[in-house]
């Protein structure tokens, strides 16, 4: 009975923490950051990988793909680019100036050596919508934290599942103890 209670909460907490692990890769070693995630279309954003000496000198190439691939390469710039390189500093750090000129999801991937150090993705909020606005009128102070009621509802509705569980299967015992 402690095994699967067990197994069901292991359960329970992968299911939780799975939208976690999608949002942003970082090698081991290395950080990355986006000035605005959610930026509005043609607004620059600057994308940074930090702080990695053991790449210092080398070259980082950034390259920002769309979703879906119908978005032309001419509404991703970078520098006047869709792809960049620049040669990391003596600390590893490598900066990149984007401008997204059309709404939808990009992603950004910074490689060195062929291999992704750095993978953000972007979703950009076309002029004039409600998510622009709400840009616009952003008070300077940073927004922290999620909306997390699909989370709580999914783990609330695992709990109430279990706990059936644990009473179909108690019932299931006593009905057999008492045969």
């Amino acid at each position: 009975m402690t095994r699967r209670t067990a197994l069901v909460a292991a359960a329970a907490a992968a299911l939780v923490l799975a939208p976690t692990a999608a949002m942003a890769y970082d090698a081991p070693g290395f950080a990355s950051s986006v000035s605005d995630p959610t930026p509005v279309a043609g607004t620059p954003i600057t994308f940074a990988v930090n702080g990695n000496p053991a790449i210092a000198g080398k070259t980082v190439l950034l390259t920002v793909t769309s979703t879906p691939a119908s978005l032309p390469n001419s509404a991703i710039q970078i520098a006047g680019t869709a792809t960049a390189t620049k040669v990391a500093g003596a600390n590893g750090d490598v900066t990149f100036s984007v401008t997204l000129s059309q709404a939808g999801t990009y992603d950004a991937v910074a490689t060195v050596d062929g291999q992704a150090v750095s993978t953000q993705s972007l979703a950009v909020a076309a002029q004039g919508t409600a998510a622009a606005k709400a840009a616009d009128a952003d008070n300077g102070l940073a927004e922290t934290g999620f909306d997390g009621a699909g989370l709580a509802a999914g783990a609330g509705a695992l709990v109430l599942a279990g706990a059936g569980a644990v009473l179909v299967a108690k019932r299931r015992q006593s009905v057999q103890v008492g045969a």
